[in-house]
């Protein structure tokens, strides 16, 4: 946990001092529209990816072996347009890491086997066999509500 605070205390130094020397070694006027122009990516990274992308996945999910990171993919994008928008050259670097099409592992390889047949016969110990009646309730037509 002290590891983590002290990377958060420490990352918005590494941002300035890569922001400074990324100055030095190419000029203020294109730092600043380096900056901008990664804020405008990310503004914008971040409107196209609205709600309605991430209500997809119950379309993705029908089509069978799907990848976890593809089903993921619209979050990746709102939390690489944040990471854009946030100026720095640290920030872009990961949200350029994190817009790379990895390949994650397929659902179907999540997915738990299921356990074999039982040697008798049986299906297994989630199907309860048995018989059923219907049995419908008659109701009187003159005590309808229509």
């Amino acid at each position: 946990m002290r590891a983590f605070l002290i990377v958060l205390l420490l990352y918005p130094f590494a941002e300035i001092f890569s922001l400074v020397s990324l100055a030095d070694a190419i000029g203020g006027g294109w730092t600043i529209a380096w900056l901008l122009f990664t804020v405008l990516l990310g503004v914008a990274m971040m409107r196209n990816s609205k709600l309605a992308s991430l209500l997809t996945i119950g379309s993705v999910l029908k089509q069978g072996q799907v990848s976890l990171l593809a089903l993921l993919w619209p979050l990746r994008v709102m939390l690489a347009g944040l990471l854009f928008a946030i100026p720095g050259l640290i920030s872009d670097v990961l949200a350029l890491l994190l817009m790379l099409p990895w390949r994650g592992p397929t659902l179907a390889n999540m997915v738990p086997p299921s356990p074999p047949p039982a040697a008798d016969g049986s299906a297994g110990g989630d199907i309860i066999e048995g018989e059923y009646q219907r049995v419908d309730k008659t109701v009187d037509p003159k005590s309808r509500l229509h």
